[in-house]
């Protein structure tokens, strides 16, 4: 069906001509840019119209009418509703143009009747209700405007029909019916909450999509899926798993899904660490992390590069090393845990702590002896030049000189002997701290010098 050259020159001459001196200027203004604005649309749904674009027409020429209400405009909505085969609509908006008192009121009336008598003979009614109220319906497919909205009595073509109903947040419920002329089918239907849809997508694609532990395909991922809290999983060969929580709601439709875009990392080199400890029990930390108690039942899969690996065992002094893991290979190291902390001990300072102390003070000792020594050397010359002078010579200075030059030679003496010996021993101690040991060290002053004495047992 096509609108008559008639009815399109007629619509614009009654748009262009249509008085405006009755209003007030500003009012005038107004008219003729609704005017304006209500033929550009018209316009455009006639064309839509003319191409068989119903649908499109008609929300064109509901626009104009809402811009303009032409009474013209009326019939041709009603021609289009006839089009769209929907003959209820189309006899509401002829009745509704034939209330305008047009010059084809006669014709109209014919119309009328017409459609009446094609309803009444080949179309039934449904009355339909929903749960819950408020559900846009359609027949066969959801296009163009819905045929209203529930509760409802809907007059379709006798035949084999479908019915759409739709309500946000909600699922789109789709019933088949088949009705008989003339008679009306009572039917309910219930539209079931609406399942949030979840679209996952990864870079490489293939990944194995987990929700709450359990699989439910592969991405590129779209589905609905039940809403709430919920643990997404991505898994890929060759790559690191990507873990997130999710909250999902109604708000996530199959038009604005909660989507999800992950670039999974490949997985890092790795190789593998063996750790061989004598000491069944023994607690083993790789990079300040536990991973198991000696002896481990296979080796360690690591990342290619150093680690820091720390071995502990009760009574035996920590254990603490840097390895060194390449890919592909693996390492081996065996770890013999030294002596045995006495009891008691574990909170002092360690044996080795203690040779370092006297090697420390040993040093000191040596560094004082060289003091003293400078000291005496400049004593020693002052004491020289007293006895070549007659003046000083065989006098009280002299003595004090010589006594002082005797002084400092001996502190010379004993600080050089006691560091020897302390960093000797400290030495010593710190050499043979891996074994149980015991250092006695003692240093004995004697006239013009020192003694030290030393006991190790082992």
């Amino acid at each position: 069906m096509r609108l008559s050259r008639w009815g399109f020159g007629v619509l614009c001459a009654w748009l262009a001509l249509t008085p405006v001196w009755l209003t007030p200027r500003d009012a005038a203004a107004q008219e003729d840019a609704a005017k304006e604005k209500a033929k550009e649309i018209f316009a455009r749904g006639k064309a839509d119209y003319d191409a068989g674009r119903f649908v499109e027409a008609l929300a064109a020429f509901q626009e104009a009418y809402a811009t303009k209400p032409v009474p013209m405009l009326l019939k041709i909505i009603a021609q289009t509703h006839e089009a769209l085969e929907n003959l209820p609509a189309a006899v509401d908006s002829y009745a509704q143009y034939q209330g305008s008192n047009p010059k084809d009121a006669d014709k109209i009336a014919e119309k009328l009747d017409a459609l009446r008598k094609v309803l009444a003979a080949s179309w039934a009614t449904v009355d339909l209700t929903s749960e819950p109220t408020g559900a846009e319906v359609w027949l066969n497919k959801k296009s163009g405007p819905a045929r209203g909205t529930t509760p409802m009595k809907l007059q379709v073509p006798a035949g084999a029909q479908t019915l759409v109903l739709e309500k946000a947040g909600f699922q789109t419920v789709q019933r088949a019916v088949k009705l008989t002329a003339g008679r009306t089918l009572t039917l309910g239907l219930a539209l079931p909450v609406a399942m949030p849809t979840l679209t996952v997508r990864t870079t490489p694609v293939g990944a194995d999509v987990l929700l709450d532990g359990a699989p439910i395909g592969r991405t590129p991922f779209s589905q609905a899926v039940t809403g709430g809290a919920r643990r997404l999983e991505l898994r890929l060969s060759g790559h690191e798993p990507h873990v997130e929580a999710l909250q999902l709601s109604a708000a996530h439709t199959s038009a604005a899904p909660l989507l999800v875009e992950v670039t999974l990392r490949p997985l890092a080199a790795e190789g593998t660490l063996a750790v061989q400890i004598d000491r069944p029990g023994s607690l083993v930390l790789v990079n300040d992390r536990e991973v198991g108690r000696s002896p481990l039942t296979e080796p360690l899969r690591l990342p290619e590069g150093l680690h820091k690996l720390v071995v502990r065992a009760e009574g035996a002094r920590a254990h603490e090393e840097m390895v060194t893991v390449n890919a592909g290979q693996t390492t081996t190291t065996r770890i013999e845990l030294g002596g045995v902390v006495e009891a008691g001990g574990g909170s002092g300072p360690s044996t080795r702590t203690w040779g370092w102390v006297l090697v420390g003070t040993g040093a000191a000792a040596l560094a004082a002896g060289g003091v003293f020594g400078a000291l005496a050397f400049s004593a020693d010359g002052d004491l020289g030049d007293c006895r070549a002078d007659p003046a000083c010579a065989r006098t009280p200075t002299e003595v004090d000189r010589a006594n002082e030059v005797r002084s400092k030679a001996m502190l010379t003496d004993i600080s050089l002997g006691a560091g020897v010996v302390l960093a000797g021993a400290g030495l010593a101690v710190v050499l043979l701290s891996d074994a149980p040991t015991e250092a006695r060290v003692g240093v004995i002053p004697l006239v013009g010098g020192a003694a030290a004495s030393g006991r190790w047992e082992f």
